[in-house]
């Protein structure tokens, strides 16, 4: 394979391709994104497990988030005519849709049945299935073009369907369920659409894009796993996106919280579904404004700026916590100030990649976003173990009509404390990330040195 560092065909993608990388993340979007807003809710009030127990088992489940890694370093020998990335996207489609279906259901087994049924399935939805689609799918971004406006344009794009997945499976995951009978039936029956569409949306993401670029010196040779680890690990700037992205993550998995704080603190759980709905038009929108952003201020100055926006927005729900329009306003603000971030995330990491091969000679595509798919994972995953923990603290009482002082306690603070102190240590992460002044003489550096290697 030849390669196409300095070719014409890298210099710009299609509309198409960019359209068809983005459905790759609203496919995800409708497996994950419900997993981790609804799960908690679904194994505590569907199928009827403890919130403690729900909130162990999940964290018992982060150890096989180290397949994560695994399966980043598998992406680096994976050589096929398709790729290293697009052919997971293949084999793995169908598994995808299938895995939703049975992680929202809910089989009469018993007490002790349900749990380990809820535990084999959540597992084998989102430790192994999902993670053989996403890390081959994060690590195609800086394969597809070595042009960096290119890939912040597919960050961009996969962020922007991803928060158009996320749209929709909040806007009528609670409607499905009630339409298809409610109850047990009703979730599996949702879900049944949900992965029939992640299969077909996954599939045109492998048809409708191209893997382009192979350093030269590593197009046949695969990198030691204890070299490439210790590549990573002397990474400055991979590090601190790892960092960034538990902040982040953490954030979505108190989502969990959500669905609890309408039903008691607002008192109306059918709120849940227009707050969360207009929550991702904000973001939505917000990406319209990220491209003439960075071209002004670029991602880091960007992202910087916007979670200041971000943290205004938050402190504004704590003047009315009980209020729905206040919250509302509040959660537009904080939304409209995470695009950049959010939009531009991946994009940073691609970039840590090119100083990772720059610094230590090293290019691992697949264990760079298979490590931050890790931490993403990890993160998402506490959140959902927090809020399992902390509504058990709070002595959260499973349906009921009314809870007890401490149980509304543990929920707001969930909702209002936990993002706010998140979004100011997302905000000295980026502080101290200064990658983006030294990118361009790393870019041409590296330019010059693959084509004294071709």
């Amino acid at each position: 394979m030849k390669s196409v560092q300095n070719s014409k065909e890298t210099s710009s993608l299609g509309l198409g391709e960019k359209l068809a990388y983005g459905v790759g993340n609203f496919a995800s979007q409708m497996v994950f994104n419900p997993a981790t807003t609804f799960m908690v809710f679904f194994y505590t009030d569907v199928v009827g497990i403890a919130a403690a127990t729900v909130g162990t088992f999940m964290l018992f489940s982060r150890v096989f988030d180290l397949f994560n890694p695994v399966m980043g370093l598998i992406v680096d020998r994976t050589h096929s005519r398709h790729g290293k990335g697009r052919p997971w996207l293949l084999w793995i489609a169908a598994p995808l849709g299938i895995s939703a279906i049975l992680l929202f259901t809910a089989p009469g087994l018993g007490a002790t049945g349900k749990i380990i049924y809820a535990f084999i399935t959540y597992n084998l939805a989102l430790t192994v299935i999902y993670t053989a689609t996403d890390i081959p799918y994060a690590a195609m971004l800086p394969l597809l073009t070595p042009d960096q406006h290119q890939r912040t344009l597919l960050s961009v794009f996969r962020m922007t369907f991803a928060m158009i997945g996320s749209l929709v499976s909040f806007a009528i995951t609670l409607p499905m369920v009630k339409l298809f009978g409610g109850g047990a039936q009703g979730w599996q029956r949702a879900f049944m659409v949900f992965g029939s569409v992640a299969t077909v949306l996954l599939l045109v993401c492998f048809w409708g894009t191209k893997e382009r670029v192979m350093p030269p010196s590593q197009e046949k040779a695969q990198v030691p796993v204890k070299e490439a680890l210790g590549a990573l690990s002397r990474n400055k700037y991979w590090i601190l996106m790892a960092l960034l992205a538990v902040t982040l993550f953490l954030m979505i998995g108190l989502y969990g919280d959500n669905i609890y704080y309408c039903r008691y603190l607002l008192h109306n759980v059918e709120l849940f579904g227009p707050l969360m709905t207009i929550a991702q038009i904000a973001l939505i929108v917000g990406m319209i404004g990220v491209g003439p952003m960075l071209k002004r201020l670029g991602k880091r100055k960007a992202a910087l700026l916007g979670t200041g926006v971000s943290i205004i927005g938050q402190c504004i729900i704590f003047l009315g916590p009980g209020n729905f329009t206040i919250v509302v306003v509040g959660t537009v603000i904080k939304n409209l100030g995470a695009a950049p971030l959010v939009g531009t995330m991946f994009a940073m990491v691609a970039d840590t990649i090119e100083y990772g091969e720059w610094k230590s000679g090293v290019r691992t595509e697949g264990l760079t976003y298979g490590a931050m798919a890790l931490a993403c994972k990890i993160s998402v995953g506490l959140g959902n173990v927090l809020v399992g923990w902390i509504l058990g603290l709070g002595g959260y009482v499973a349906g009921a009509a009314t809870q007890s002082p401490s149980a509304l306690l543990a929920i707001k603070v969930m909702f209002l404390h936990f993002p706010l102190l998140l979004l100011f240590v997302s905000g000295i992460i980026l502080w101290i990330y200064k990658l983006d002044k030294e990118y361009p003489s790393i870019a041409s550096e590296l330019t010059a040195r693959r084509s004294i290697a071709q």
